[in-house]
Order: C-alpha cells, then structure tokens, then sequence
C-alpha cells in the first residue's frame, strides 16, 4: 500500500506513551469496587489481582508498601473496594489500576477483617495485660491525639479542667476518619513518645459506623499503641464499639469523656479523702495523748515521784557500800601480788651466779672454746683453762687430773 505523505507514523511505544499521557492525566484517583479474581500475593510482597464485575475485569497490582497496612488477607471471590489510580504498563502495553488503599465492601466483610485482626493480634500477644502500663494517679501532663475540631477534643479538655484544675493539656491533632487517618494516627503516637513530657496519652474520636471506626482497627495503629513508651487510654466510639486500638491500649474508656475521667482524679473525691485522712489523724492522735496523759499520772503516782529524796539516799548508800567492797578487793589483790614479787625476787636473787661466787665458789670453762668444766673428765693434763671468781678470771694450766670422771649432762 503506498504511504501517505501527509500522515506520520509512530512506533509502538510513542502510541503507548500517549495513550498512557491521556490516561494518567485525565483519570482522577478513584475508589472501585468489584470482586477479586486471580489473585497472586507474590513473594516479592507485591499482589496482582483483577477486580470484576458482571460485565468487565480491571488488572490491578497493589505494591508491597501499599499492602503492607491492609487489616484483612485479601483472596479470590472477595468483594473489595479498591482506591488507586489507573496507568499503563508500557511492557505489555495494557492498563491497569496501581492500587494505594483497599478495604472489604461491605458490612460483613469488614467484621471479618476484623476478627482476622483480632486473631492474629492476639496470637502474637499484643492484648495480653502483662504488657499494659499503669496509668499515672497524678498526671501532670496529658497529651490527646484526636481530631483538633471534633467534640471528642472539647469533652476531653473540659473533663479534665472540671476534675483536675492545672493540669496540661496537649493536643496532638490527627485526622481519625478517611485514607490520612492512619499514617497521622501513627505519627502523632511517635512525636508523643519523641517529646517525652506526657505522663498519659488519650487516642480517639466519637462514635461511628464500622467503617468510620477502621482507622481504630488498623495494624499500623495497633502496632504504634503497642510500642508507645507513654501509657495510652483509647477512648473510640461508645460503649457498645471495640476496636483493636482497644484492644491493645493499657485502658480502654468507654468515650472520649469517660477517658478524661480515667486519666484524672476528681478533685472533689481528694477533697473529701484528705478530710477523712485529717479527721482519721485527729483521733488518732487524740487517742496517743489520751493514752499517755493516763501512763504519766500513774507514774506521778508510784513510789518512786512521791519519795524522791528517799530513792536518791538509798542509792547513795549502795554506791558507797559498793566502792568500799571494790577497794577492800583490790587492797587485797595488791597485798596478795607484791608478796609473790617479793618472793620471786629472793629466789632469783639466791640463783645469782655472783651471789654463789662471793661464797668461795668459781666457775671453770675450757679454754678457748670456753666450754664449762662439770667432770675431771672434760680437762686433761696440759688443758687450759678459765677460772671466773666474784671480781675477775684468771687462766691455768692443769698440772694433774684426780679423781673418777663423772658423768655429764
């Protein structure tokens, strides 16, 4: 077939780039609601599925980051409504729809996301009350994470300056209904922990439907409740709602205005405690008196205050007699202990060596070892010897021995 001059040709992928261009721009991101088929949970974590209806079936592909927070496993036969924006994949030049949010469509598919939560919560122990802080008696500072314009807020802050006058109020404002809910849920639970000054923190928003609830059913929030180092009370819907972020806070109040009441005393109920403690004291106190008043009268009255004098002289007499009896002892340990001395000293005196010599006696030692001489045994004829006397020595030389060696020791 011959060209035409006055047409262009375009490649395949300039076709898909602008087919591409006129979709991405002129598609709004959109909510899409029909039922998974062909549903693949890659073990990239990436999922790829199609949404259908009676009539058509739209691709879609829901990354890892964007699945990552779902609250229910999603699977074949389910009905879903899907928020993401429709692109071309230029590989196979098809659309398809990029999923960022999805949720169960309709009433009984969110319940049984949520038992699935639950379940799987409870299973890894994020509801087991060993691991819920105590709450502060005395707050000085509460921190809210709530919408900063809902009621919810203006119940909190007036319950709590009703009860306990002076004590901070913080709000960390964050959206709790709608796609921003759950990252600013989970970023402001982060910043309360970052700040550090908040004794207690309140989460939560008035009631609502199940839907409007499932930012207060998400894992991510779940997660963050856990973690938090600050106790946290979740305050979500009435009484009759229970989310997972009641589940796993460390109190769970029935209403934003109940949680005021939990996080701080009553300063009337103080009020009528100190009164009873200080009524308490007094008679306590009255009773001590009263106890030792009586205990002090019967003591004026014994013996002993009414003859003073009396006691003291008695006493007098037994210390006297007492130190007599002591110095009469020790004279007679004295008198004991020099006569011994004195006997020790005659003794040692008789066994003085100069004592014996002033007698005649002398001692006789070898010479030169000066060994002492005590048998005519220890000498012979030609030894030298030492005679020692009372007032000296002299040397000698044995001429003879006489007499019978004796036996020495």
């Amino acid at each position: 077939m011959r060209e035409r001059q006055d047409e262009q040709v375009y490649s395949v992928s300039e076709v898909t780039a602008r087919i591409k261009a006129v979709l991405e721009t002129s598609l709004p991101v959109f909510w899409v609601e029909g039922e998974i088929s062909n549903f693949v949970h890659h073990t990239s974590g990436h999922m790829y599925f199609s949404l259908k209806d009676e009539k058509s079936q739209l691709p879609c592909v829901m990354f890892k980051t964007a699945n990552r927070g779902l609250v229910f496993a999603p699977e074949s036969g389910m009905k879903v409504a899907a928020w993401g924006r429709v692109k071309v994949y230029e590989p196979s030049g098809r659309y398809q729809l990029y999923v960022e949010a999805m949720k169960p469509a309709g009433i009984g598919a969110l319940a049984a996301a949520f038992e699935e939560l639950k379940r799987r919560l409870a299973a890894e122990g994020l509801f087991d009350p060993a691991h819920k802080k105590p709450i502060p008696r005395f707050p000085d500072t509460v921190a809210v994470v709530t919408s900063a314009t809902g009621a919810a807020v203006r119940d909190i802050i007036r319950v709590i300056g009703e009860r306990f006058p002076g004590t901070r109020v913080v709000v960390v404002p964050a959206a709790v209904q709608g796609r921003e809910a759950v990252p600013e849920i989970v970023r402001a639970i982060q910043l309360i922990d970052e700040w550090g000054e908040a004794d207690v923190a309140i989460v939560g928003r008035g009631g609502g439907s199940l839907e409007d609830l499932m930012a207060f059913n998400d894992e991510s929030v779940a997660r963050a409740v856990f973690a938090a180092r600050t106790p946290i009370v979740s305050a979500v819907g009435h009484e009759i709602d229970t989310t997972i972020a009641d589940l796993v806070s460390d109190r769970r109040a029935a209403t934003p205005s109940n949680a005021g009441e939990l996080v701080v005393p009553d300063r009337h109920d103080l009020a009528r405690t100190v009164e009873s403690l200080r009524s308490r004291l007094g008679m306590a106190v009255e009773a001590v008196l009263t106890e030792l008043s009586g205990r002090t009268r019967a003591c004026v009255k014994a013996y002993a205050f009414r003859l003073p004098g009396e006691l003291v002289d008695r006493l007098t007499q037994r210390t006297d007699e007492q130190t007599r009896r002591l110095f009469a002892a020790v004279t007679v340990r004295l008198n004991t202990a020099d006569t011994r001395v004195e006997r020790l000293a005659s003794e040692l005196r008789l066994a003085d060596p100069s004592h014996i010599m002033a007698r005649g006696f002398a001692a006789v030692s070898l010479i030169p070892s000066l060994t002492p001489v005590r048998s005519v045994g220890d000498v012979s004829d030609g030894s030298g010897v030492r005679v020692t006397v009372a007032d000296g020595s002299f040397d000698c030389e044995v001429q003879s021995v006489a007499g019978k060696p004796g036996r020495t020791s």
